[in-house]
């Protein structure tokens, strides 16, 4: 027997429908089929029917339905049998849902598969199994020809589930790339519900995905003025999360707060010609995909170094990746790099900004950035790839807190504490078998190893089974074919026996090493021991000339022979990178085969081409003094930038190895490069980088006895001070500057520190401090004759002429200020003056003025992506609109200034703001 509620009610039997003639027994039988099996009692069924009048017979009335009900469905019954379709419950009725298809059960079943399959990345299934369920409903609502259930709280609850499968549909065709489809959906469901916030911001999402951001902005409007007119009320937070995402997309920047549609993808490429391992395989789909549940599934590969494990990751990895639509992580931990592994805090910062977080949003302390990152991921299918794990301490904090994502780690240990606390299934990688070795010898080095069967077994027995010994030694073999393989083989068991077990990489891969390192020509042999000096994980190809002293041409032959030999991998364009064995044997050769004398050069080299780079790449990003450097060491490329976003990307790929030429460079050089680094760290949020490079500075202009340098170092920290809210300490420290810049005679580096200190007043609220340190700021600019300096001191008297209420003087401060930095190009002070400006047009009531300056000054601070003002501008932006009575606006722009601020770790702002909000909110709706 099918039972049909989803639209007019049906039953049928046999192919034939079975006619029930009244509205009131078809209502009875449809809310003990909303039932589910539950049973009714006479008051909840009287209650739906009649509501708050029923006639004084409504229990006899109830009674004759159900008896009608009963002999229409059941007329083979016996009479006086007792029914088993429509049995008594109680003071009530039930529906046994055996042996009868019950299309509102059906459909719950469809839509649940739907999920489950959408949830394993399976979207062609889930889009099916949505058709299938939502393709029962015969109506857009159920009971339809039943008026007096339409309002029934079973009816409503049924009618939001099938708004949710469409929604969820919809969901399933974007995921799917199929966002024409999806958009279809969501505006029936628009168009149904014209008020509905969570379907309308479906629908801004769907259009901005299918390329119509036109149609997603007059949405967001429309909605926005129908919600004011019709509601008194203002767009929801999801609402005003799909807009901002749309508008996020215009700049390259997302609030924290809105939607990110990125989906990761930063696997390395597969491993070519992988052979065997298929119970490992099987293994991992079992852990990692079958598991279900709300653990996160986690699997450990574990074995010796060599043996393959980041090559089985990987190669699972790319096989899997359609079951993991939301993306697929990875990061390499370096955890037996003796020199840099990378710290938890580093790995967090790394995946957040591969799902899309810039850097000045990543959170500074720790336990923030595991918040932060396990918030980005939560409900998402996302597979996380972490690689070279030496400790459970590493990987800790990369673990996510929901059982949708899956972990794969890779360690040398086998990471007990992960198993035995966090649920991690270990899988032991073994060497490979014979079989296997022989099948990869084949594949990379063809039929030789057919040819001479004994041979190609001793060459494999050479290697041990490991499968990084043997892609190198038959790279060797494949590059020598007209060397006879046996040749080959016997030399290979000679240097394993001259090598024996005394090297620090272990034998026998250490032999494999040695045998292909002694086959490479000169110059690129002498690049492979250069490479054991490189300060970071991966080197670029410039950087590999400096360290060699040679042009980047001969130096890019010798690194496409080291590639071809699988000494070094490519990890970007023009980018290498080495297995960690291959780099603790080249750091060996160098060691023991370059003199001190050379490695010395070496490394100067190295740290001169990263203090020219970062001095040309750090000149693009702002007006700043010159820096006097000391000449690179002949042999040292020099290279020059395009435009901001090439010098940007640069600072953003060698963050890292900067940080370690800090720490490895010569007293003379430390001073420069922290400089020369300094407006990349606080452009993009790297306050505490910052202080610690800064830090070094002091530390090695001490020891060298270097006054400006000391001078100079503190001026900096008391500017990272300030940044972190630290303004107690920052104003120590610049105090001391000025002192020290006096004694030096130095007129320009007092007027920075002056500059500076007024920053440190006006966030301490005294303005008259501020304004006075800001007078004598620009007195000894003119000293100096800085132009630059000069017009951002009149913008910073501009701006505490303001907070004073004198703001005749401070619109001529501004103006004058502005003059001056059009004149000669300062688009960034330019920023920060039309900031001031619009300030000014605030406070004496001239909004619309303020807003366009306001508007001009965030156009410039999001090209220069400086958050920390962008958000103070925001702000301003914020109280301009509330008191122009735009509390829309205002809200949205506070809001984003909050989180901002948040991220950026100055909570003191943020309260603020809170402040703000919670007062628009609580504002009558009148206000509004």
């Amino acid at each position: 027997m099918q039972i049909q509620l989803l639209g007019p009610v049906r039953v049928m039997q046999g192919g034939a429908q079975i006619d029930i003639p009244t509205a009131g027994r078809r209502a009875v039988l449809g809310l003990l089929g909303l039932a589910s099996g539950r049973p009714v009692s006479r008051a909840e069924l009287i209650d739906a029917l009649w509501h708050d009048d029923p006639p004084h017979t409504a229990v006899n009335i109830i009674q004759t339905h159900v008896k009608h009900l009963r002999k229409l469905l059941e007329p083979e019954r016996p009479h006086r049998a007792p029914s088993s379709l429509l049995p008594s419950v109680g003071d009530g009725y039930g529906l046994r849902t055996q042996g009868c298809d019950i299309d509102v059960l059906s459909f719950r079943a469809g839509v649940s598969q739907a999920a489950a399959a959408r949830q394993l990345g399976d979207h062609a299934r889930a889009l099916t199994l949505f058709d299938t369920a939502l393709g029962l409903w015969r109506a857009a609502s159920p009971l339809s020809d039943v008026p007096a259930l339409a309002t029934h709280p079973s009816t409503l609850a049924l009618v939001e589930e099938r708004f949710a499968a469409l929604a969820a549909k919809g969901e399933t065709f974007l995921a799917a790339g199929a966002a024409d489809e999806a958009v279809a959906l969501f505006e029936q469901a628009a168009h149904a519900r014209p008020l509905d916030e969570a379907a309308l911001a479906r629908l801004i999402r769907g259009y901005e995905a299918a390329g119509r951001r036109a149609a997603a902005v007059s949405t967001y409007h429309e909605v926005r003025r129908r919600l004011a007119d019709e509601l008194g009320i203002r767009p929801g937070p999801e609402l005003v999360s799909a807009y901002n995402a749309l508008l996020a997309e215009d700049t390259g920047l997302r609030s924290p707060g809105a939607q990110r549609r990125r989906v990761p993808a930063t696997l390395p490429g597969d491993v070519t010609d992988f052979v065997g391992r298929q119970r490992e395989l099987a293994d991992l789909d079992q852990v990692l995909v079958g598991a279900g549940g709300t653990a996160v599934p986690i699997a450990v590969v574990s074995g010796t170094a060599g043996v393959g494990k980041t090559a089985l990751a990987l190669h699972w990895s790319h096989l899997a990746r359609a079951r993991f639509p939301d993306g697929q992580l990875y990061v390499d931990l370096r955890g037996y790099d003796p020199q840099q592994p990378l710290s938890g805090a580093d790995a967090l910062s790394r995946l957040l900004s591969a799902l899309g977080l810039p850097a000045h949003e990543i959170p500074l302390e720790m336990a923030d950035r595991v918040t932060r990152y396990r918030t980005e991921i939560s409900g998402r299918r996302i597979l996380i790839v972490v690689d070279n794990a030496s400790s459970v301490d590493q990987v800790r904090p990369l673990l996510p807190g929901t059982g949708s994502c899956a972990v794969v780690v890779t360690s040398r240990d086998t990471l007990g504490e992960l198993v035995a606390r966090h649920g991690a299934r270990r899988l032991s990688l073994d060497l490979l078998p014979m079989s296997d070795s022989l099948d990869l010898l084949r594949r990379l080095i063809g039929d030789r190893v057919d040819s001479e069967p004994e041979v190609g077994e001793a060459l494999a027995a050479q290697c041990v089974g490991l499968p990084l010994a043997l892609r190198v030694a038959a790279e060797l073999a494949a590059m020598l074919r007209t060397t006879p393989l046996p040749y080959l083989v016997t030399e290979l068991a000679d240097r394993r026996r001259r090598l024996g077990m005394l090297d620090s990489v272990g034998s026998p891969i250490s032999a494999v090493f040695s045998w292909s390192y002694q086959h490479l020509p000169a110059s690129a042999a002498r690049v492979f021991r250069l490479l054991g000096l490189q300060l970071g994980p991966h080197i670029s190809l410039s950087a590999s000339a400096a360290l060699a002293g040679r042009s980047p041409q001969d130096t890019r032959a010798a690194l496409t022979m080291l590639t071809r030999a699988h000494l070094v991998h490519m990890t970007g364009p023009d980018r290498y990178g080495m297995h960690d064995l291959l780099r603790a044997y080249a750091t060996e050769l160098a060691h023991d085969d370059v003199s001190p004398v050379d490695q010395a050069g070496a490394q100067q080299r190295l740290v001169d081409y990263y203090l020219h780079t970062a001095h040309a790449a750090g000149a693009m990003l702002d007006h700043r003094d010159p820096i006097e450097l000391p000449a690179p060491a002949p042999g040292v490329p020099l290279v020059d930038f395009a435009g901001r976003d090439s010098a940007l990307a640069w600072f953003a790929s060698e963050h890292q190895t900067l940080l370690a030429a800090v720490d490895s460079a010569r007293d003379t050089h430390v001073g420069h490069l922290a400089r020369s680094m300094s407006t990349y760290l606080e452009q993009r949020g790297h306050w505490p980088d910052w202080v610690a490079t800064q830090h070094a500075a002091l530390d090695a202009a001490h020891r060298l006895g270097d006054r400006p340098g000391i001078a100079e170092a503190h001026r900096e920290l008391g500017r990272a001070n300030a940044r972190m809210g630290r303004y107690d300490e920052a104003g120590r420290l610049l105090r001391r500057a000025v002192s020290l810049f006096e004694e030096l005679g130095d007129p320009l580096g007092q007027a920075h520190c002056h500059n500076n200190l007024t920053l440190v007043f006006e966030r301490q609220h005294d303005f008259l401090l501020a304004l006075e340190q800001a007078a004598l700021a620009l007195t000894k600019y003119r000293v100096a004759d800085n132009r630059v300096g000069e017009a951002r001191a009149l913008n910073n008297m501009g701006w505490c002429n303001t907070k004073l209420g004198r703001y005749a003087a401070a619109v001529s401060c501004c103006e004058s200020a502005l003059a001056r930095q059009r004149e000669i190009g300062d688009r960034s002070g330019e920023s920060a003056t039309l900031d001031t400006l619009g300030f000014v047009h605030h406070n004496v009531g001239r909004h619309q003025q303020a807003i366009a300056c306001y508007e001009r000054a965030r156009d410039i601070y999001r090209e220069f992506g400086d958050r920390f003002n962008e958000a103070s501008l925001l702000t301003h932006l914020g109280d301009t609109a509330h008191a122009a009575s735009d509390p829309d606006t205002a809200g949205e722009a506070w809001q984003n200034a909050r989180d901002i601020f948040v991220e950026l770790g100055d909570t003191a702002a943020a309260d603020q703001l809170d402040v703000k909000l919670g007062g628009l909110s609580g504002e009558p709706d009148g206000m509004r």
